[in-house]
């Protein structure tokens, strides 16, 4: 499994090499305007893959197929998204609560970025940051039957966005409607 940084996935190995592999990450809270994003759909908008908005569900119901890499040692699955593109596992260390591990695959080339990071306390959205720039699941709770969930990056330099719709989120917090 090949093993790459967030410079990869978005612009190409060239631009990678230019500016090196980086595999720590730092977690912090941010708030973008939304019209930073380019959205692949509408936050109401069903996914034509599955008719409906991101389904959402508790970890536990994850089928155990869908795992395309296993958590560091000493740390437990929290969340896992798919979106048309991307894979997304999020694991959080036992011992220490603020530690996490953002592994993300994409479906088209296999490749896997892999993201440390310190959480922050009560730090929201998720935020992850490799370089320039910031990835992270956007999931809004208070209607979460409505609309999408997002896999959401942002490149702080352009301050432009992409935003790519989930199919499937399950996380460990999942609250049912």
């Amino acid at each position: 499994m090949k093993t790459k940084n967030c410079l990869d996935l978005i612009f190409g190995s060239l631009f990678s090499s230019l500016f090196g592999t980086l595999l720590i990450a730092s977690y912090q809270p941010f708030a973008i305007a939304d019209d930073a994003f380019t959205r692949d759909y509408e936050f109401s908008t069903p996914i034509p893959k599955t008719g409906k908005v991101t389904i959402r569900k508790p970890i536990q119901d994850l089928p155990a197929k869908s795992l395309f890499a296993s958590c560091p040692a000493k740390s437990d699955l929290q969340d896992f998204a798919e979106s048309t593109s991307f894979f997304v596992m999020i694991c959080r260390d036992q011992k220490n609560v603020l530690q996490k591990y953002w592994i993300q695959k994409n479906k088209k080339t296999g490749s896997v970025l892999r993201l440390t990071a310190q959480d922050l306390p009560r730090s929201q959205p998720s935020v992850w940051k490799s370089g320039n720039y910031q990835v992270y699941l956007y999931h809004d709770g208070r209607n979460p039957e409505l609309i999408n969930a997002y896999l959401e990056s942002y490149n702080v330099t352009t301050k432009k966005g992409r935003a790519e719709a989930l199919l499937y989120y399950y996380s460990k917090f999942h609250v049912s409607q």
